[in-house]
């Protein structure tokens, strides 16, 4: 998972493009961010025209990624925890952008505020990139390559509820459609543009 975060404390190296850090800071962003199994720390340029100097953070994810059509079971609190923690990185205004994993522990985190989660399948999932600085800044990889995104993506709860989720890269989660199936085979839609 890769996510691009603010930078405190080092406004002045990026403006002196001094970017070069001791494995103290390191350490450092490591532990203020809250994460386990952080692989990566490094800074990267998302600007376009004018520079924009963020942290780059990977953080390694040990269990089973959701994959389309993959049913996870086990690690379903694995993605709700890491959901809650970018949530907390987002009200302290830290995290600028995250990519589609961090989009997928954010959607997982709310679904499981509105429901109990036992089994939980990824239905479908789509990427709309918003900036692309590839061409300008060619070092860049990953997010820090697209850094500004819209993930939609959709699962299948309980063997009965569908659920199609919006997902900016900057955090904000939304549910664009609930669907209830019935064993008549009819489904109740639940619009819920905005909760």
């Amino acid at each position: 998972m890769e996510i691009l975060l603010s930078i405190d404390n080092y406004e002045e190296k990026a403006c002196n493009d001094c970017l070069d850090y001791s494995e103290s800071e390191k350490e450092r962003i490591k532990k203020e961010v809250g994460f386990d199994h952080v692989s990566k720390v490094d800074f990267v340029n998302i600007g376009l025209g004018a520079d924009c100097i963020v942290i780059l953070l990977v953080v390694s994810i040990f269990f089973q990624l959701i994959r389309i059509g993959a049913e996870i079971n086990d690690g379903i609190d694995g993605w709700i925890e890491i959901g809650r923690k970018l949530r907390r990185l987002f009200r302290r205004k830290k995290i600028v952008s995250v990519d589609v994993d961090g989009a997928t522990a954010l959607a997982i985190a709310h679904i499981a505020r509105k429901e109990k989660i036992t089994k939980l399948v990824k239905l479908q999932e789509n990427t709309i990139n918003l900036v692309d600085v590839s061409g300008q800044i060619p070092a860049n990889k990953g997010l820090s390559q697209k850094p500004h995104n819209y993930y939609i993506q959709t699962y299948q709860v309980n063997d009965e509820e569908i659920y199609v989720m919006g997902i900016k890269s900057t955090g904000d989660v939304k549910v664009i459609k609930h669907f209830t199936f019935f064993m008549n085979g009819f489904i109740d839609e639940k619009d819920l543009i905005g909760k």
